[in-house]
Parts: C-alpha cells; sequence; structure tokens
C-alpha cells in the first residue's frame, strides 16, 4: 500500500500541488467501530465470502438497523475438491448462503449465477452492476480488497470500479480480507460481541469445509487482529476503507 501511495504522489500528481492536496485523504484515517452507514452493499464473489469477510461486521450493522444486501457474483460450482457434481453444488452453496444470511439477519440476497472461476467485466456483468447500485444507492459497498489472489474476486472489483464511475455517489468502500491477508487496514471493527454468530453462520457452509476448516482459519485471523490493532483478547475484522474515487485511483495505478 505504501509503495501504491508513493507512486500516486510521485507520477500522478503536479509537484506544485501534492504538498497540498491529498486525494487519499481517507487512507490515512484509522477508524474503530466507525459504522455509520444505514444502507450497505456487499459484494461476495462466492457464497461464503461475505461471511469470511466480513461477517461479524455485517451483523453489527444489522443489530443497529442498517439495510444490508449481498449479491454474489459467482455460483460457487469450483469450490466442492471433487466431492460434488458441480450442479449439484450450485443448488447446495445457494440453500447455505440463505442459512448463513438468515443468521447474520442479512435482508436481501441476490444470486447473479456468474460461472465460478469465469467471472469478468462483460457489458452484462456492468449492466447488472450499475443496476443493482441505481436500484440500492447503497451508503457502502463491501468487496474483497482489489489485491486479493483470486480471479473471481479481482474480477469483482474489476466489474465494480467501472460501474462505479458513472454512479452519481461517492460510495463508502471497504476492501476486506479473504484470500490474501491486508497489509495496512486502516478500520479495524471489534467483532468480539459478533464472533459467535459468524461462527455459526460460517459453519453452514458444509460443503467448503471438506478439506478445510474455515471456521477455525477465519477465528484465527479476527483473534490476531483483535491482538494485533486492538491490544486485547478480542476479535475483530480489518478492511481497507476509502471513497469510491480513492478506490479507482488505486485500481488505475495497480493496473
Amino acid at each position: 500500500m505504501k509503495r501504491v501511495l508513493k507512486y500516486v504522489y510521485k507520477n500522478l500528481l503536479p509537484g506544485r500541488i501534492s504538498q497540498s492536496i491529498d486525494i487519499f485523504k481517507y487512507l490515512r484515517m484509522v477508524k474503530v467501530d466507525d459504522l455509520k452507514e444505514k444502507n450497505v452493499l456487499v459484494l461476495s464473489p462466492h457464497p461464503d465470502d461475505d461471511i469470511i469477510g466480513c461477517g461479524g461486521t455485517l451483523r453489527i450493522y444489522r443489530q443497529a438497523g442498517t439495510e444490508v444486501t449481498v449479491v454474489y457474483m459467482t455460483d460457487g460450482r469450483k469450490g466442492s475438491f471433487g466431492t460434488y457434481d458441480e450442479e449439484d453444488l450450485v443448488l447446495l452453496r445457494k440453500d447455505e448462503a440463505k442459512r448463513a444470511a438468515g443468521i447474520i439477519g442479512i435482508d436481501r440476497l441476490i444470486f447473479l449465477d456468474g460461472k465460478d472461476s469465469e467471472l469478468s467485466s462483460t457489458v452484462d456483468a456492468l449492466k447488472k452492476m450499475s443496476d443493482i447500485l441505481n436500484d440500492l444507492k447503497p451508503d457502502a459497498v463491501f468487496l474483497p480488497f482489489l489485491l486479493d489472489n483470486h480471479p473471481d474476486h479481482m474480477a469483482t472489483n474489476d466489474i465494480f470500479v467501472e460501474a462505479s464511475k458513472i454512479y452519481s455517489s461517492d460510495i463508502m468502500c471497504y476492501g476486506y480480507e479473504v484470500w490474501t491477508p491486508l497489509t495496512i487496514p486502516n478500520c479495524i471493527v471489534d467483532i468480539t460481541e459478533t464472533i459467535s454468530i459468524k461462527m455459526t453462520a460460517l459453519g453452514e457452509h458444509k460443503s467448503q469445509m471438506v478439506k478445510i476448516n474455515l471456521v477455525d482459519g477465519a477465528v484465527g485471523l479476527s483473534r490476531y487482529r483483535g491482538a494485533i490493532h486492538l491490544l486485547r483478547d478480542s476479535n475483530a475484522e480489518a478492511f481497507v476503507r476509502c471513497t469510491a474515487s480513492e478506490y479507482r485511483r488505486l485500481w488505475e495505478v495497480i493496473h
């Protein structure tokens, strides 16, 4: 992250104004438990990424009365480790996502049914994302951070960034971690009171625990975040938090 910001300031800003204009001010604002949005959209590349990356935080939002919508970008057909037939797994993972979302209390689920591992920024995908943004008008969007190392997670970012360019409001973005732990998160949410709900919800994704204990992995990361960032025996979720315009700048530099 520091290298990206250094590149931006050195190469994209004229020298005479680089010292007086901070185009990444939100990236430098470290916040803890500063959740004020009332309409939240979550982009989940697969039917479990939402719970892994921000399940505890979503529960906190719901307890505060915030409306939460989750969009599942793909059908998750490749997540069986060879245990299930792909078409059977699509149906199973949709049911698992519904049960997990019910435990968190998520208001609305949207299944776009893109093929797992084949997601890309097509005209159709961009239209669907634009329609969702214009229909829901979210205050905040949660999505895997743009450096999360999975092709569908990267494609989710491509689709959102392109669609957000023609959306009138500057949404607050929260980049969450799944495959790649965040190097320098700037937003830490204490989920100690909701970690048990997150664990229960994640436990509904039984098809994904044939060879990997997702619950232990997610809890281990949240305990690390609590110890390092909250300096106590607690659980936390970490995010890169910034406006959509700042997020687009990061995306453009990386690309």
